[in-house]
C-alpha cells in the first residue's frame, strides 16, 4: 500500500497519537517523522515553509496537502477510508456532530489544561499558583463528567470505536502517564477502565502507546532551589581586657562571636560609565504622559546609545499557547523573574491574536550593549529569541515606538493583552 503521507511530531504526544491510531485502525501507511517538542525542530525554515505557524503535529499527504492541528489531521486520515469513515466520523450529521463535540471538548479540557500544568511544573513556563489551581479544577471537573458518562456506556458515541474515543482516551492516557498518579486515577474507575479498553484494542497495535508506563506518583510543583551563599567567616576575637565580674547574662552576650555583615554583591553593570539617560525618569514619562505625543519624544531626545541598547523579544513556542489571559500571565511571570535587573531594564510585551492562535512578542531597553547580563537573570529566558534593534534605522525606531504605544500587530495578529516592566 502506498503511504498516505508523513506526520511530524512526538510519538508520545496525544495529538500525534490519534492520527497514528486512526491510520493503524484503517490499515493506512502513515510515516512518522519524529520531532520532539521544545527542541526548535518545528521552527526551522524547512518546517515553517510547510506549516507557517510552526505547530505540531504537522501532516504532509502524499499528494502534497499540508495540514496542522491534530484534530484536522486525524479527521482527514479517517475520511480516506471507505470502510471505516462512517464508523470513525459518523454516518449522519447528528452522529458526526456528537463525535466532533467530544473531540473538541477533550482538547480544551484535558490537553490544554493538562499541558499548562505540566509545563509550569517542569519549568518550561513560569509557575503561577492561581492558574495552576484553575487548570487542576478544570481537569477534575472534566474527569468527573467523563466518569459519570461512562457509567452506562462503553464508548462515547454509539457502540463502536469512533474518533471521539481515540481522541479522549489518548488525551487522558497522556495525563495519566505524565501528571496524575494512582491515588487520582483510583477516583475515576470508569475512566481507567475506558482508557484501558480503548488503548488495548488490537486494531491499534502499539500506536496508542499502550506500553507507556503510567506515572507512579502525582506530579507536583517543586520550587527551584536557591543557590546557597557562602557563609562569612567569623571575625577574630579581640584580645580580652581585664574587666570586673559582670552578671552571667552579660558574659554570655560577650562570648558570642562577632560575624561581619555579609557584603552585597556588586552588579558588573554598575561599573559601566555613567549614562546621562535616567531610567527612572523615562519610566515616569512613560507612566504619566501620553505615549506618542510626550513620552516617546522625551525618550529619543535623551536616549544614550553608548550606555543603553534596544532589543526585541519573541517567545519561541507560540504553538503551545492557549488562552490569551494565560499567555499574559506568562509575560507577567517572566517580568517578575527579572526583578534582580529592575534597575537596568524597561520592557513591554504583548499577546497578539486570539485563544489557541496567538504569539508573544515585546521590546526591552537594557543597560549596556549586551542583553545577557540584564535579561539572563530570568531562568526562562531560553524560551525567547532576543534580537537587537538598531536605533539608527527608522524601521526599528518605529517598531520600538509602536510596541511602547501598544499599537502594533504581529503576523497580522492584533494586540490582545500586554504587560509593562517598569
Amino acid at each position: 500500500m502506498a503511504p498516505i503521507g508523513t506526520i511530524y511530531g512526538a510519538k508520545w504526544q496525544s495529538k500525534t497519537v490519534r492520527s497514528l491510531a486512526v491510520a493503524h485502525y484503517i490499515g493506512a501507511d502513515l510515516k512518522l517523522e519524529v520531532i520532539e517538542v521544545f527542541t526548535g525542530g518545528s521552527h526551522t525554515p524547512e518546517y515553517t515553509a510547510k506549516f507557517p505557524f510552526g505547530k505540531m503535529p504537522g501532516f504532509e499527504a502524499a499528494d502534497g496537502l499540508c495540514l496542522s492541528e491534530g484534530g484536522a489531521i486525524a479527521r482527514y486520515i479517517a475520511s480516506t477510508s471507505e470502510n471505516y469513515k462512517d464508523q470513525l466520523l459518523g454516518a449522519d450529521a447528528k452522529t458526526a456532530a456528537r463525535i466532533d463535540q467530544w473531540c473538541l471538548w477533550s482538547d480544551d479540557e484535558f490537553f490544554d489544561c493538562g499541558a499548562q500544568v505540566i509545563r509550569s511544573y517542569r519549568g518550561i513556563v513560569p509557575y503561577n499558583q492561581p492558574t495552576e489551581q484553575k487548570n487542576l479544577k478544570n481537569l477534575h471537573r472534566a474527569l468527573t463528567h467523563l466518569e459519570k458518562t461512562l457509567q452506562t456506556t462503553t464508548f462515547l458515541v454509539g457502540h463502536r470505536i469512533t474518533l471521539a474515543d481515540i481522541t479522549v482516551a489518548s488525551n487522558v492516557h497522556l495525563l495519566y502517564s505524565l501528571l496524575f498518579g494512582p491515588e487520582v486515577r483510583a477516583k475515576y474507575p470508569n475512566v481507567q477502565r475506558y482508557v484501558d479498553t480503548v488503548v488495548n484494542q488490537p486494531e491499534f497495535g502499539d500506536s496508542m502507546n499502550k506500553n507507556m508506563p503510567l506515572i507512579a506518583e502525582t506530579l507536583t510543583y517543586t520550587p527551584p532551589k536557591k543557590e546557597e551563599k557562602p557563609k562569612a567567616a567569623a571575625a577574630p576575637a579581640a584580645p580580652a581586657a581585664k574587666k570586673e565580674k559582670k552578671p552571667k547574662a552579660v558574659e554570655d552576650d560577650e562570648e558570642e562571636p562577632l560575624v561581619p555583615e555579609e557584603p552585597k554583591q556588586k552588579n558588573p553593570l554598575d561599573d559601566l560609565p555613567k549614562s546621562p539617560f535616567i531610567l527612572d525618569e523615562w519610566k515616569r514619562q512613560y507612566s504619566n504622559k501620553d505615549t506618542r505625543s510626550e513620552a516617546l519624544p522625551w525618550f529619543w531626545e535623551n536616549f544614550d546609545a553608548q550606555g543603553w541598547s534596544l532589543w526585541k523579544i519573541d517567545f519561541k513556542y507560540n504553538e503551545e499557547l492557549t488562552q490569551v489571559f494565560m499567555s499574559a500571565n506568562q509575560i507577567g511571570g517572566f517580568f517578575n523573574r527579572l526583578e534582580a535587573s529592575r534597575k537596568y531594564v524597561f520592557g513591554t510585551a504583548g499577546v497578539f491574536g486570539e485563544a489557541n492562535n496567538s504569539v508573544i512578542s515585546g521590546v526591552a531597553l537594557c543597560r549596556g550593549d549586551d542583553w545577557k547580563p540584564v535579561l539572563g537573570v530570568a531562568p526562562d529566558i531560553d524560551s525567547y529569541n532576543v534580537t537587537r534593534l538598531d536605533h539608527t534605522k527608522d524601521s526599528d525606531k518605529k517598531l520600538w515606538d509602536d510596541y511602547c504605544a501598544w499599537e502594533v500587530s504581529v503576523d497580522g495578529k492584533a494586540w490582545a493583552d500586554g504587560k509593562v516592566l517598569k
